[in-house]
């Protein structure tokens, strides 16, 4: 099966629709249950931008109640009913592991479910074990009359090839904005690196969403002489894991082959990998530029999460152990700039919420 749609980017969708078609009577009708979960992920999207000073979401999510229900469906958590969805024994059994804050085997079990059933998010993993990252180019308008400089943005990607393209390329872009261009470039890239799969530029940013919430690639800002890209990665890998963190994952196809990975689940309330990213962390200090003495926490991440091939979620619990020691080894700021989705702040909760992206050593 193929994902086709692409507006279910978090897998806490699945976890809200799970905790909804529970909560509602039995008696409840398809349409109803829909609703409430189109209702609850919307309030969740709006909390979650509010929370951390995101702008407001777009659209009104009213369909996402019913492709969430098919989902859950796919991955055999659900069955159709009669005109309603019920929970089967293993969809209860995964709520209770939310419910029960089972996180570790709640992560493993959405992790295999989402790779046995989906043929081309497979495929998307598959690629990133095989090849490490791709990097797709972030377009500046002011560098867009600069000679040489799609030719620049295409080299990661063609070596050898990128001068010959990017005079075909210059030809199709004439008086294109700048989001244009960076689509048609990353249209072109994403053809030569999935030439085995058909793959939209919005289906595939969707999909990343989704992986990284999945914990299976990281999407970072990276920098080559001046040329600015998204680069993404998974931190897993197919084979020879760089850290005892690592756990293997095989996942049974109904093909009946095997698609295996090793997972990055490093546990960060243990002191020992605590120190190796207060280590890591000291390696982003004495490399990356500071303000004031600050560091910007999301470069942090960046780099950490590069450096030790861990999910950026692993980082963000990790920093809150650290803050949590007494005395701590960081202490962390705020800057009102700089915040977007794919530069989002360090949520910390204890008695209140409170946001941080900026981050030094005590």
């Amino acid at each position: 099966m193929k994902i086709t749609s692409y507006n279910i980017t978090d897998v806490s969708y699945h976890y809200i629709g799970l905790r909804v078609l529970a909560g509602l009577s039995s008696t409840a009708r398809r349409e109803e249950q829909t609703s409430a979960i189109s209702r609850n992920v919307l309030k969740y999207v709006s909390d979650k931008a509010l929370r951390l000073m995101l702008p407001e979401p777009k659209g009104t999510f009213e369909t996402i109640g019913e492709k969430v229900c098919q989902e859950l469906v796919h991955f055999q958590f659900a069955r159709s009913i009669k005109g309603s969805y019920q929970l089967t024994d293993t969809g209860k059994h995964v709520l209770s592991l939310l419910n029960e804050g089972n996180y570790v085997e709640l992560r493993r079990t959405m992790v295999t479910a989402h790779l046995q059933v989906y043929d081309n998010l497979r495929s998307i993993v598959q690629k990133y074990l095989d090849i490490g990252c791709i990097w797709l180019p972030i377009v500046e308008a002011g560098h867009l009359s600069m000679d040489g400089y799609i030719q620049w943005l295409l080299e990661p990607t063609f070596n050898g090839e990128a001068s010959t393209l990017a005079s075909a390329v210059l030809k199709n872009i004439q008086g294109k904005s700048p989001k244009k261009v960076e689509d048609a470039l990353r249209e072109i890239i994403l053809r030569k690196v999935f030439s085995d799969i058909s793959i939209s530029v919005p289906l595939f940013h969707a999909l990343c969403d989704r992986l990284v919430s999945l914990r299976l690639l990281n999407v970072m800002r990276a920098n080559i002489q001046g040329r600015e890209f998204a680069k993404s990665y998974s931190p897993c890998v197919a084979a020879s894991p760089p850290h005892e963190w690592y756990i293997p994952l095989n996942v049974s196809l109904a093909s009946g082959g095997t698609f295996m990975l090793y997972f990055c689940e490093p546990n960060m309330a243990d002191k020992a990998t605590q120190a190796e990213l207060v280590s890591a962390l000291d390696k982003a200090f004495s490399e990356l530029p500071s303000k004031a003495g600050y560091y910007d926490l999301p470069e942090v991440r960046d780099f950490v999460c590069a450096h030790l091939r861990i999910p950026d979620a692993a980082f963000d619990e990790g920093i809150n152990y650290l803050l949590d020691q007494k005395p701590s080894v960081l202490t962390v700021g705020l800057h009102y700039e700089g915040i977007s989705g794919r530069r989002k702040p360090l949520s910390r909760s204890r008695e209140t919420s409170q946001l941080y992206n900026l981050v030094r050593r005590v």
